[in-house]
Order: structure tokens, then sequence, then C-alpha cells
């Protein structure tokens, strides 16, 4: 029963989405990102961790990074300590998952099919995570990214800035030590 209440909650999130400004004004808002992500968790969970990534955004680099770009896996953290990227990609290392920061939300689509990856951590925006709800295909068993579905889970962005922006590190290091879950 519980699986059916979230998958109808999970459609209904979805199927509402367009309407949100109508709803909130109505007093009715949810937050369709804890929603798809409860959803989504248990699959996230069984998935083996060399098959997991985390992707965050080109946000989250510091300012004055060393980093350098790389056409094949985004940019390239070099821990320099500008930001807490290299802290992240060492807790991936260290759990047998992959790290990468991108340049952009189609750049980590087309990493997701190069690199074989069937399940995610990625750090958004809520501008982006209305333009990918609106362009990607969103299924009962994941993103569906050209032939390939991945299983996602998302932590909002502190703030829909380009630069400078911030995330819950605490919750991405948790959620990486429990393979997916810890919220």
């Amino acid at each position: 029963m519980t699986r059916d209440c979230s998958r109808f909650k999970f459609i209904s999130a979805f199927f509402f989405f367009p309407m949100r400004p109508l709803l909130a004004r109505i007093g009715l808002s949810y937050d369709i990102s804890a929603i798809a992500n409860a959803y989504y968790r248990e699959a996230f969970e069984r998935v083996p961790a060399a098959d997991k990534a985390v992707i965050l955004p080109q946000c989250l680099v510091g300012e004055k990074c060393k980093a350098r770009f790389s056409k094949e896996d985004g940019i390239l953290c070099v821990n320099c300590k500008q930001c807490r990227c290299g802290e992240i990609r060492a807790l991936c290392e260290e759990n047998g998952w992959r790290f990468f920061i991108s340049p952009s939300a189609n750049f980590s689509k087309r990493l997701v099919s190069r690199k074989g990856l069937r399940a995610a951590i990625g750090g958004v925006c809520d501008v982006e995570i209305e333009k990918g709800i609106r362009s990607t295909p969103i299924t009962l068993r994941g993103v569906r990214l050209k032939q390939k579905k991945i299983v996602p889970q998302v932590i909002r962005m502190a703030r829909c800035d380009c630069l400078n922006n911030d995330i819950d590190w605490e919750l991405l290091r948790r959620m990486i030590l429990n393979g997916g879950g810890g919220l």
C-alpha cells in the first residue's frame, strides 16, 4: 500500500507541476525534489556503488579554483580547497562512487550516457529542475536520457545563482555514506 501511495504522490506531483504557481496562490505547495527522491530512493540504493556518481554543478567551484576542463569528464577537481568539491570527490572515491563537476545540464546528460551511470546524486537549482521536467522524460523507473534511464537523487542548491552558490554539504555526505539514503 505504501508503494502505491508513493507512486500516486509521485505521479500527482508531476501532473500538477505546471499548475504550481496557481496552487501556491491558494496555499498548496510541495517540494517536487523531495517527492521524487523518496519515490526513487529504494531503487537508487539497490544500484552498486561503481554505477553511481555525484554530479555537481560548476556554480559550486570556488572563484580562485585551479581546476581545468576536460571535454570527456567536465571540470576536473584538483582539491585546491577553494570549495568543498575536493572533499566530496575524496569521499566518493573512498566509497567506490564516481565524481564529476559539470559545466551545464546538457553536459550532465552526456556524462550519464558516456560513463554508463545507472544512478546519480545531482546538485540542481529550481530553474534547472523546472527546465529538466519540461524537457526530459521522467518515468516511474527513472529519468530517461536518450535511450538510457538513470535513477536520480536531487539536492537543491541554496540559490538560483550561477556563481558562488552553495548546497547542503552535510546532506550530500550522508547520502554518499548511506548509499543514497540518509535524508
